[in-house]
């Protein structure tokens, strides 16, 4: 089903606020995946968990562990590969169910992926522990947890290699990270995208910003001037004398879930790496919180939900609110088609997940709902869609007590 452009943005867009020229303070000193000793940029998060499959020696015949609560752009590396994946239980709350996952270890097993959800960051020590005793390799997948620590560890520092989808936590179109701590990554010469994607990247930024009415007088300059980015797009096409050539972006820059092959070995675009090193990470990191402190408290009493953590620990940047829905056939539609952005993480799993193999996952799949909760939400917008989320719940418990 088609539904309407949510009225408020879904991801973080670019506004000045978020904007910090001093180096002194860019994201890597926050706690953040940016902390790692070897990092690169590349183009996507699944292009990086291919990556570090490619990194760790994974072939075909072999097995990767993935958890059961996922989507397929966690999937599709390990098929890229030629390796089968292997699927473990998650718990009610996204945590990892360690002895399902030893009992599935065997002598084909290569790698094991494992994700902090949403945010909250996983102890992972126990899965370091049982790679360490399996001679297996960790790859942290911190696609939903840019920022953010727990017990002492900045996240991202436990895998052998860390992943992380910059798109998610930074107004970027494209990009993704491939880090370690202690392993120098072995990548040979990445791609550098096409000049006419390089400009596609920021003029998506600009268009995207614009279209939620950030940045100002240069937003409407960027409208006045260019008729919008469409008029600017036609005319670096004419210029270059190409129609199409270099232009595609990978599929996760438009929201698919899909792996694109020939963007795996590619860097991202130099605008999304100068968004990413000119943020303000202490901004993003207290808005976040505060947004979600804000949407749990507001919606704590409404009927027949629940949010999906009870508790917002210290350390935790959220990347989004999550909110358990008993009845969701009643509501998400309706909220769609009133402009509310929802995303649902896992809302396709893969063919092979069933109840058998893993009830939680199958759960939360349908359950839960995530609203945004990012660092370029105005509070006119949280109140807008409070109130919005508040009275449909509220009619959909009157219809059903009819």
């Amino acid at each position: 089903m088609d539904y309407p452009k949510p009225h408020i943005p879904l991801s973080p867009v670019l506004s000045w606020p978020g904007i910090n020229l001093s180096k002194s303070q860019k994201a890597g000193t926050k706690n953040s995946i940016l902390d790692n000793r070897h990092l690169i940029h590349v183009s996507s998060g699944r292009s990086a968990i291919a990556l570090a499959l490619e990194e760790t020696g994974v072939a075909t015949g072999d097995e990767v562990l993935v958890p059961a609560f996922h989507c397929e752009s966690m999937v599709s590396p390990v098929t890229w590969r030629g390796a089968a994946p292997v699927f473990y239980r998650v718990r009610s709350n996204t945590e990892i169910d360690l002895e399902d996952l030893a009992s599935k270890i065997n002598s084909r097993t290569k790698v094991i992926i494992a994700a902090h959800y949403f945010g909250f960051i996983q102890n992972l020590q126990p899965v370091v522990d049982l790679c360490r005793e399996k001679n297996l390799m960790l790859v942290e997948d911190c696609a939903h947890a840019f920022f953010g620590s727990r017990n002492g560890k900045s996240v991202g520092s436990w895998g052998d290699f860390a992943i992380a989808s910059s798109m998610k936590f930074f107004p970027v179109y494209d990009g993704g990270i491939l880090c370690s701590q202690e392993i120098p990554s072995g990548i040979g010469e990445m791609d550098t995208p096409a000049f006419l994607f390089q400009i596609k990247s920021a003029i998506n930024v600009l268009q995207n910003a614009t279209s939620y009415e950030r940045l100002g007088i240069l937003g409407k300059i960027f409208k006045l001037l260019a008729g919008g980015a469409e008029s600017v797009w036609r005319l670096v096409k004419k210029m270059s004398g190409r129609e199409h050539s270099g232009i595609a972006g990978p599929s996760s820059s438009g929201g698919g879930y899909s792996l694109d092959e020939t963007w795996i070995h590619r860097r991202a675009s130099w605008f999304s790496k100068l968004i990413i090193e000119h943020q303000n990470a202490e901004r993003i990191i207290e808005a976040r919180r505060k947004n979600y402190l804000k949407l749990q408290q507001a919606l704590a009493d409404i009927q027949h939900t629940r949010p999906l953590f009870e508790h917002l620990p210290e350390g935790v940047v959220p990347l989004v609110f999550p909110l358990y829905v008993e009845a969701p056939a009643l509501t998400f539609s309706v909220l769609k088609n009133a402009g509310v952005p929802i995303w649902r993480f896992g809302e396709y799993l893969d063919p092979a997940i069933s109840e058998s193999v893993c009830s939680n996952s199958v759960d939360l799949s349908a359950h839960v709902f995530q609203f945004p909760c990012h660092q370029e939400l105005s509070e006119n917008e949280l109140d807008w869609m409070i109130e919005i989320i508040a009275s449909t719940f509220a009619n959909a418990a009157s219809q059903a007590e009819m």
